[in-house]
């Protein structure tokens, strides 16, 4: 039984909605020395994507290494994205490993 001096559903109007009551998240900018310490990681990841794209399975493996070991040198609130990054990577040399074994057993 519920009582009516203290009911256990409060019924609010007039007030914001869910998503207006969200506070909005703010991306803080790098600092000088933050930016610094990802050059080597953006670098790594530059090679890793034009290796991707060229199809050089081997050389972005090497490169995906590097830049794993470049991401954990760094701190996590740092590496966010790239982490996402490389696992997007991954899924890709894999397919492109897959697909390119597949057409050399069938000229074969």
């Amino acid at each position: 039984m519920t009582h009516r001096w203290r009911p256990r559903v409060h019924l609010l109007t007039g007030g914001p909605d869910w998503e207006q009551r969200q506070a909005t998240v703010k991306s803080v900018p790098f600092s000088r020395r933050q930016k610094e310490a990802r050059k080597p990681l953006l670098a790594l990841m530059e090679e890793l994507r034009e290796a991707v794209e060229r199809g050089d399975w081997a050389s972005a493996r090497a490169a995906r290494s590097a830049a794993w070991g470049e991401v954990n040198r760094l701190a996590d609130n740092l590496t966010t994205e790239e982490r996402k990054h490389l696992w997007r990577y991954k899924r890709r040399i894999v397919a492109g490993e897959v697909r390119d074994h597949a057409q050399r057993a069938g000229r074969g």
